[in-house]
Order: C-alpha cells, then structure tokens, then sequence
C-alpha cells in the first residue's frame, strides 16, 4: 500500500509541471477517437506515401489506445482519459514492481528498489503523460512476476496450468502495448524451460502468452503483409554508430544530471551498471529475470535502431530498460553492503545506506528534472497558441488536410490529416504525383508551420514560396499558413 502512495504522490507532483501530450500522444489519441466513434483501428492522421486515410493501425499495438477509448466511454475527455490511464498504470506497476523486487530481497529492500526506480525522472513523465510505456511496463512486470512464481514456488504445491495461462496472458498483452514485448516472450521460456517446469503447465503459459500477440500479428499480416506492421525507412547507422548513440544516451537516461555533466564519472558509473547486470545474470533468481529482461530490451532498440530510420536511442525507448536495471543496481548494493557490514543487523544497515545513497543520487537528479525540464510553462503556453491558430485557420470539415503538423490538427480540430514528416523519416521526397493522389482523396487545403521550409522537401517548398507554380496562401495565424492545395 505504501508504495502506492508514493507512486501516487509522485504522479501527483510531476503531473502539474507537464504538458502531458507530445506527437506521440496525439497520436494514440487519434486512434482512441475513431474507436470510440466506431471506426475501428484506424488512424486519420497518415503519412503522405500511405494508401489510404483513415489507414489501418499497425506502427504500433492496440491496447494502449483501445484502453483510452474504454475509458472514454465513462464520459472523460479522450485527453483527460489518456493521462488516467497512464497514472493508474504507472501506480500498478509500482505495486507489481515491488513484487519483483520482493523476490529479490526482503520487504524493505523492495521498498527502497521501488523509492529508486519510481524516482527515475524518464519513468515519473511516463506516469504523467498520455504514452502508453506506463500500461507497457505495468504488464511486462505483472508477467515476469507470474511466470518467475511458476518455478519458483517455496512452500506453495506446484503451479497448476491455469495460474501459467493468466501469467502467460499478461505478458502477451504486454506485446500487444509495445511490439518490443514480443522478445520477452522466447526470453521467458527459455528461463521457464530452464527451471524445469512440467511440459503441461509450459504449454499452458505458452498459449496464453501467443495469443494476443498472434490475434494482433495476424491483423497486421491481413493488412499489410507484414507482421510488424507497415515498414519503415531503412536505417543508415552502421551497429557501431548505434551502440556508441546507445551508451551515450544511456548516460544521460540512467544517471541524475550532475553525474552526466561529468564524463570520467559518468561512463565509470555506467560501466558499474553493467557490471551489476553481469553479477546479476550470475547470482541467478530475481536478480537475473530482471537483468536479461533490460538486456533483451535494450537489444530489441538497438536492432530497431540500426534497421530502421526511427529516433535515437534515448528517452522513451530506453526508458523501459531502467526499471530492471535499478532493480539490478539496488540488489548489487545490497548484497555489498550486507557482506560489508556482516552481523545481526547487517540487513537493517544495508537497508538505511541504500535508502540514503538512493535518495541522494536519484533524488537530485529529479530536482534537477522537475526544476527545468520537467517544469516548461513555455511549453504549455506555445501548445495552446498552436492550437488555438489552427481552430481558428481549419473549421470541422470531412476533407483530410495537408500538414506538418498532423497528430495536433487532428487532436485540435477533428480534422483527417495527412502528415509530411522531416526528412529522416521519410522514405522519399513529396512529388506531383502525391500531389494528384492526395487531391483524389479529398485533400484541398494544406496548413504548415512558416519556419524552414527547406525541411519539407524541394517539391513543397516550391509550392510554399510564393513564388510561380506555388500554393495559394488563404490565411495566417501564430506561425502557420493555409493553402489552398492548387494543380
């Protein structure tokens, strides 16, 4: 219970100081509306090499949008039912976080690896904002906690196949909220395999972990071909590049501000990291669950990385990685400390030094996150004006529009939108031909941002320049421009 109320609290701290809504958050958005107003899976906002608008869902799983939509449906706005789920994930996961951690050491150590990870900057925006990590991370623990109960069992009889089932259920909706959720599942078995459970209860663990996730893979084969969804541009970075971009990040993501200004202490403590996660794997129990499944993440965006054109290594990516390797961390620690300070109460020591050193390292860190980052007033006032320009440039209307700025016009205004995104996540440039194609599905008026054109491409900043051949401009409000979308 304690624990959460501290994740409470911290939701509750964080949440004021955060617009709560980035690109991506619109974006799930989009897709909670047309399922609430029954359109299915679809998205309406869609980048401008796609078929068809509205487009099928596949760039990422349902179940973070679908659970908007759910929540909708009790009469909260889509916006306010986004951030509800992700803050009631967020405190789910603490409680299941600390049943992790339980596993790895006693009730008071839990309590300090929960103060240590709940505290981590990245994980405390997560629980703040309308992204879907929280339910991810609230599931993927769930699971990992059910399938270790299977082999691990003390004094209670053997694990019977329904308890495998639901264990295995909770880890495949995992995968359906992020498709990284996917490889935890061979990784689960192969630990489950290994600790010798009875064919039956594993067969009954396996079909419960494939079926969401062959339900979800088998929409995306039927609509695109594909099981992971519509492909993505090839990525350019060579595996050395992405693992140095991965290190670099993680320095960042991992380790409280101060320490990050200071490269001979930052990669020294980083390399400690991974030192525990080594020890970790060899110790065996909890400790090992939770290294291989941060490893297995990170690997799983690593390889995202350096196949496909997609953000760095950094932030939301990496942030799932963090909670096990804090586990990971705490347990190192504590194993240290206890040894350091053998005795009848070496436990309560260890347990006090934790805390402190914990509270100190993470607990500036956040500070330091709360006080600037995390706390961006500009930000919240420069998203209003946004939005209040582009109501006032696009009334409702059922023609999708042409834009930069998709996932907001779609969330401000209602309107269908076929994004232009920057150059490194397209797979070729805009040209006539799109141009013709976009106008035959409805596309007549186009609204961009006045900043660098440049960025869109040398066909539409063409048609944006004023210049002859270009788009009519119709009007201008807080940095954007409509046009009318000419031949």
């Amino acid at each position: 219970m304690r624990v959460a109320v501290w994740a409470a609290v911290v939701v509750a701290v964080v949440a004021p100081r955060l617009v709560g809504f980035t690109t991506d958050s619109d974006a799930y958005l989009d897709v909670a509306g047309n399922l609430r107003d029954g359109r299915g899976l679809v998205q309406t906002v869609v980048d401008f090499w796609r078929p068809g608008n509205p487009d099928a869902l596949g760039m990422w799983p349902p179940l973070y949008p679908a659970g908007i939509a759910a929540l909708s449906l009790l009469g909260l706005p889509l916006e306010a039912a986004a951030r509800l789920l992700s803050a009631l994930a967020y405190v789910a996961f603490a409680i299941a976080f600390h049943s992790l951690a339980r596993r790895a050491g006693g009730r008071g150590f839990a309590f300090v690896a929960a103060i240590v990870v709940l505290l981590g900057p990245g994980l405390a925006q997560a629980g703040a904002t309308a992204w879907s990590e929280s339910l991810y991370l609230f599931l993927l623990t769930a699971g990992l906690v059910g399938a270790f109960d299977l082999t691990h069992r003390g004094v209670r009889p053997p694990a019977g196949a329904r308890e495998a089932a639901w264990a295995g259920l909770v880890l495949g909706l995992a995968a359906d909220t992020r498709y990284m959720g996917i490889a935890l599942v061979p990784l689960v078995f192969a630990l489950l395999w290994g600790g010798q459970l009875r064919r039956r209860v594993l067969a009954a663990w396996t079909a419960g972990a494939a079926l969401p996730i062959a339900l979800w893979l088998g929409h995306n084969l039927a609509e695109f071909g594909r099981l992971l969804g519509p492909g993505l541009p090839t990525g350019s970075r060579t595996p050395l590049e992405v693992l140095v971009a991965m290190a670099a990040a993680l320095r960042w993501e991992f380790l409280p501000n101060a320490f990050a200004h200071l490269p001979w202490l930052a990669f020294p403590a980083l390399a400690g990291v991974f030192g525990a996660t080594v020890w970790a794997i060899r110790a065996g129990g909890a400790p090992r669950w939770a290294a291989l499944a941060a490893l297995m993440q990170l690997a799983c965006v690593a390889f995202a990385v350096w196949r496909s054109g997609i953000n760095d290594p950094q932030g939301r990516y990496t942030l799932v990685a963090w909670p096990f390797l804090g586990l990971v961390v705490c347990a190192a620690v504590h194993v240290a400390i206890t040894r350091l300070f053998a005795g009848r109460r070496s436990e309560r020591v260890a347990e006090i030094m934790a805390a402190g050193l914990a509270l100190v390292v993470v607990g500036a860190g956040l500070g330091r996150f709360v006080g600037t980052t995390v706390a961006p007033p500009a930000q919240a006032v420069a998203r209003r004006h946004a939005q209040v320009a582009l109501t006032r440039l696009m009334p409702p209307g059922p023609e999708p529009v042409l834009t930069d700025s998709g996932h907001l016009l779609r969330l401000t205004t209602g309107r269908a939108a076929v994004q232009v995104p920057p150059e490194r996540f397209r797979v070729r440039e805009f040209t006539a031909v799109d141009a013709r194609l976009w106008r035959e599905h409805g596309v007549k008026q186009a609204i961009f941002r006045t900043d660098d054109h440049a960025r869109l491409g040398a066909y539409l900043e063409q048609r944006l320049s004023g210049g002859e051949g270009s788009w009519a401009a119709e009007d201008s409000a807080a940095g954007y421009v409509r046009y009318r979308v000419g031949p």
